[in-house]
């Protein structure tokens, strides 16, 4: 295989009919060579910035080296293409490779899953057992193991609220201490008599509270993962806002949407007062949607948890054993001690949608599970999160919902036929949720503003704005 190594490359030139930079530049660096393949064998020369490449009739393949720019836009890249693309080479070949074991290993597993059917209490007791003592995130069966529900009928008169959220950190580099947070809104009617609202909804917050939480003599400063943790807890909040105002007057089918989890990981690991701080919040926002009588659900996309195969590495552990009140303890295993590879190692790296993928025909939904986070557990009271998985197209969704919502079947039902009519019309994704990012997000133009908009108040308001050798750098560079 011969190389032929382009050190620049700033505008289009022509190889045998074909726009050749322009095809390497918009392949990713494993289809280089196909791409080159493409080019006639014959023998020419290519002209570019007057110096003369000559083509070889035998296959070859096109690099870059480590200085190159975008013929168009002229844009300096400083990335090694040429080391990467061997790199991503060997990658690929080493999935590859591992593709069919990892395959067999799931048909395995899944037959193990589906051969304890019948056997949901048993495990349920295996789980409350292990809890303490096995070092994986564990779930709950609820329903039987092998439920497949077809969906049912999707009512073409509902309304759905949703929020989504994002954020400016504080920035020590800037002009005085705030964060923002923005909160997308969305109400949609569908139906007879339909109807929409959407809204940004920005708040700053600059005071001595919104800055801090105290904790008798600590002041903890909110950035960073804390603010993250209150973003989420506001979009929960102003969810709750929304669904009062839109949706309790309404007799038809009512949906309460947001993005991504309704577990507060974060605050699994916080110090309590930050988790008794927000968590209070939290359950409140929940606790009043349960007074409303409308369902709350979350959809999670390309979900990677692992809850689901935490329950099938119990079905392989040799040490449980409900009968005699013995659960997984991974710090005394016994297959370690005997000096083997524990026998549920086979699950590393799995997760739940592997397990769920091939036995979802579109519409339909799995079982049941209730997780069992510590948090979810221990915190959340009779609002502990419950979830399903949901086949629309290739999209394999986590659903969650509190308690309330997964033992009452009726509410079930609600969610699994407006989730999915909901992320049918937004073709795989829900169309509230996109509305509502939408509404959410801030796009760099808007951050400039807001940081100029700062400084000019500042000066305004007779104060100097406050200096960072550090932030004029990033500015320079950024352009």
């Amino acid at each position: 295989m011969r190389v032929l190594a382009y050190h620049t490359i700033d505008r289009a030139f022509k190889v045998s009919g074909f726009r050749l930079g322009e095809i390497l530049l918009s392949r990713p660096p494993w289809e280089w060579k196909e791409a080159g393949e493409k080019v006639k064998r014959t023998r020419r020369t290519v002209q570019h910035r007057h110096r003369m490449y000559e083509q070889i009739d035998e296959p070859y393949e096109i690099v870059y080296t480590q200085r190159h720019e975008r013929m168009s836009k002229g844009v300096n890249m400083s990335l090694n293409l040429a080391a990467l693309s061997e790199q991503i080479r060997t990658m690929s070949q080493q999935v590859a490779l591992t593709v069919r074991q990892r395959d067999e290993q799931l048909a395995q597993l899944r037959q193990r899953y589906l051969r304890e059917t019948g056997r949901e209490q048993y495990w349920a007791k295996a789980v409350e057992l292990s809890k303490d003592s096995a070092h994986w995130l564990l779930a709950e069966p609820v329903e039987p193991l092998d439920t497949v529900r077809d969906l049912g009928n999707v009512p073409t008169d509902y309304a759905v609220v949703a929020t989504d959220g994002s954020h400016i950190d504080v920035d020590r580099h800037g002009e005085v201490n705030c964060y923002l947070i923005n909160i997308g809104q969305v109400y949609i009617q569908y139906g007879a008599q339909p109807e929409a609202y959407l809204e940004s909804s920005p708040r700053l917050y600059f005071t001595e509270a919104d800055l801090y939480i105290a904790h008798e003599t600590q002041r903890i400063p909110i950035e960073g993962a804390l603010l993250s943790i209150r973003r989420d807890i506001e979009e929960g909040i102003a969810l709750g806002r929304l669904a009062g105002q839109y949706l309790t007057r309404l007799t038809i089918p009512r949906l309460a949407l947001q993005d991504g989890t309704l577990i507060r990981w974060a605050l699994a690991n916080a110090e309590p007062p930050i988790r008794d701080h927000y968590l209070r919040q939290y359950l409140t926002y929940l606790e009043q949607m349960q007074q409303y009588g409308i369902p709350v659900a979350s959809y999670i996309s390309r979900t990677r948890s692992p809850e689901v195969m935490g329950l099938v590495r119990l079905m392989l552990c040799p040490d449980v054993n409900v009968d005699g009140q013995r659960g997984a303890n991974c710090m005394q295993c016994s297959d370690a001690k005997r000096g083997k590879i524990p026998s549920c190692m086979i699950c590393q790296n799995l997760i739940d949608a592997d397990l769920f993928a091939p036995r979802l025909q579109e519409g339909q939904r799995g079982p049941l599970f209730r997780s069992f986070s510590r948090i979810s557990i221990e915190g959340y009271e009779h609002h502990q999160i419950h979830f399903f998985f949901l086949r629309i197209g290739r999209e394999l969704a986590r659903v969650e919902m509190p308690a309330w919502v997964a033992t009452n079947p009726q509410l079930v039902a609600h969610v699994h036929a407006l989730v999915y009519d909901q992320a049918a019309r937004g073709q795989g994704y829900p169309v509230a949720l996109q509305r509502a990012h939408e509404q959410a997000v801030i796009r760099s133009p808007e951050r400039r503003v807001f940081e100029q908009m700062v400084a000019g108040a500042l000066r305004q308001a007779e104060l100097s704005p406050g200096f960072s050798a550090k932030r004029e750098s990033k500015q320079f560079v950024q352009g």
